[in-house]
């Protein structure tokens, strides 16, 4: 099931969490303004990971923080995908994956009879 990770600010806090209803979590957390959220299956380590990087803002005892405007920028850009999407994505995939992996294997199969098997015949010829 999909769910939601957060950032909502309520004055000069902010909270970051994560939740399976996000227009619940929204009254909840009134007046504050959702200002980033980005939608996984698996939120528990993307929220780790945020959760580390704010760690030295964080008020005790609660999921909110005090962060500074670039904070904000970076946890807002990591949540709507500009930074977030970029990380472990395959360089190949799909057609441009096999057609890769067939180059590939002419151009090893060429290197070994062109340096490897050539000159083993040419000595006998």
């Amino acid at each position: 099931m999909a769910s939601y990770i957060y950032l909502i600010q309520n004055g000069d806090l902010f909270n970051i969490g994560f939740t399976n209803n996000l227009e619940r979590t929204r009254i909840e957390l009134r007046p504050g303004e959702l200002l980033a959220f980005s939608t996984t299956d698996n939120p528990e380590p993307l929220i780790k990971n945020l959760r580390k990087i704010y760690i030295d803002n964080r008020l005790p005892g609660s999921d909110y923080y005090r962060l500074a405007n670039s904070q904000v920028k970076e946890c807002r850009s990591f949540l709507e995908g500009d930074d977030s999407n970029s990380y472990f994505q395959p360089f190949l995939k799909g057609p441009s994956l096999y057609l890769f992996i067939i180059f590939s294997w002419f151009l090893i199969t060429y290197i070994i009879i062109e340096f490897a098997v050539n000159p083993i015949l040419s000595k006998f010829a």
